[in-house]
């Protein structure tokens, strides 16, 4: 592991437009010194490929982090969503806190979404249904909507899918009150 920068190695990592005519005069210094010319190649060549290790090592970096996010989220919905069971069990749907306003429990939800299963398409297609492909999305609204459904199920196979989002724990976050502050009274 490299500690140390060379001071090219900083210019370059660091040159921006108002500094590029800086960054020419350590080119000129460079190439000017007394040092061998492979010395030279190497210490431009290391200095600016630096950079490309920089940019790999933050790339790497960014998901280790977006990987720890994705973690620490699935944590926070575990955690809440256990202590949303826990109190539960114990009947407490509201706790008052000193720091913390309150802790509420939610109440499951349920979603119900349809799939679209076609048994022929073509008659679907021939009753403008279609897009460029199927539009299933319209035979799923036009069934919501309680239109064509002798069609529809004559010529497909609506499948209901219930989704329950479990009850999660709800943390308030305590306001403060603004402070009036009387002017007549600080004179």
């Amino acid at each position: 592991m490299k500690l140390l920068r060379n001071r090219f190695e900083t210019a370059v990592q660091e040159v921006s437009e108002s500094s590029r005519d800086w960054l020419k005069d350590e080119y000129r210094n460079i190439l000017e010194s007394n040092k061998p010319y492979q010395n030279k190649c190497d210490y431009i060549g290391y200095s600016i490929l630096s950079i490309d290790e920089k940019i790999e090592l933050l790339e790497e970096e960014m998901e280790q982090l977006k990987e720890y996010k994705l973690k620490l989220k699935l944590s926070k919905n575990i955690a809440i969503e256990v202590g949303a069971e826990v109190f539960n069990e114990y009947g407490i749907s509201k706790v008052e806190g000193g720091g913390i306003s309150s802790i509420t429990t939610t109440t499951p939800t349920v979603i119900s979404k349809y799939h679209f299963v076609s048994i022929d398409e073509d008659e679907f297609i021939n009753q403008g249904f279609y897009k460029k492909v199927l539009d299933k999305e319209k035979i799923l609204k036009s069934y919501q909507d309680g239109e064509y459904l002798d069609f529809i199920n004559a010529n497909s196979k609506i499948v209901s899918i219930e989704l329950t989002t479990p009850s999660k724990l709800r943390i308030n976050k305590r306001r403060l009150k603004p402070t009036v502050i009387d002017l007549d009274d600080v004179a």
